[in-house]
């Protein structure tokens, strides 16, 4: 049997992606808190929740650019392609789904 292996630090990156997606809501809604709590302007509240968003798009897109200009390993052969285009698509994912999912958040009241 010929297996190839996959250094198991590239199998963590099959997550990286989303788990930005998740430190970016749990940042956004508690920063959404803290300002609403102790009563931040809109203005200042908004902007805030704006930057800590492109922060964490900026990224996601930089995980983009680095597995959509790099190859995958050829010592891994077709086990190293798949995961290559699997973490590939998987950023791609998490970057189209934070824009879906949080984006429009921002558009909303700020504090009721």
């Amino acid at each position: 049997m010929n297996a190839v292996l996959v250094p198991p630090g590239r199998v963590w990156w099959l997550a990286a992606a989303f788990v930005v997606w998740c430190v970016a809501l749990v940042i956004l809604y508690a920063l959404h808190a803290i300002g609403c709590a102790f009563g931040w302007s809109a203005g200042a509240l908004r902007w805030s929740l704006v930057l800590v968003f492109i922060a964490h798009l900026l990224v996601i897109g930089w995980m983009w650019h680095k597995f959509a200009r790099g190859r995958p390993d050829p010592a891994t052969g077709t086990t190293g392609r798949f995961l290559h285009e699997a973490i590939l698509w998987t950023v791609i994912t998490a970057f189209a789904s934070a824009v879906l999912a949080l984006g429009p958040s921002l558009l909303l009241t700020t504090c009721i």
